[in-house]
């Protein structure tokens, strides 16, 4: 069993091993690996030269703390794939926490994706109460079979997500 795949260190891990020669006994001991990151993650809002700047300490247990600090930002043009037409958007990004460089927190700080957010969030809504309310089932029903109803639902929900011209 002590052959297991479990006690294997990835090869891909960096490993410092020192070995101490301590009174005749030779003990060998790893070392935490650290690194120092030297740079300009202010974005060229700080105009202290890097010899004047601070070293910033950061670990697992204060990086979101850090992000907040330094909230880096980043403003980009992107082809607007939404509209269809060939047009570019400006998109600006702030991150203030791991999170939010998640998918779904990166959408949410664009309009037109957080709009389609809303409209996911509201048909998600809808096929949780379409399977557990039959009275709600069939109230769509109805709405569906009758085109005067059903023009207006439509209405109301371009209000809710209007069509970008």
């Amino acid at each position: 069993m002590s052959d297991s795949f479990q006690n294997e260190v990835p090869k891909a891990r960096v490993n410092i091993k020192l070995e101490l020669h301590t009174g005749g006994a030779q003990k060998k001991m790893e070392l935490p690996l650290k690194l120092l990151a030297v740079g300009d993650y202010s974005n060229g809002q700080d105009n202290r030269t890097l010899s004047e700047r601070e070293k910033v300490n950061i670990n697992k247990n204060n990086f979101n703390r850090v992000l907040t600090e330094f909230a880096p930002t980043i403003n980009l043009t992107v082809k607007n794939t939404l509209a269809g037409d060939g047009s570019e958007e400006s998109i600006n990004l702030s991150f203030k926490n791991m999170k939010d460089f998640e998918p779904e927190q990166v959408a949410r700080q664009i309009p037109q994706l957080r709009a389609m957010l809303a409209m996911r969030n509201l048909l998600r809504d809808l096929k949780s109460n379409l399977l557990d309310n039959a009275t709600f089932r069939r109230e769509l029903e109805n709405i569906l079979k009758d085109p005067e109803l059903s023009d207006e639902l439509r209405e109301e929900l371009a209000q809710l997500a209007p069509k970008k011209d």
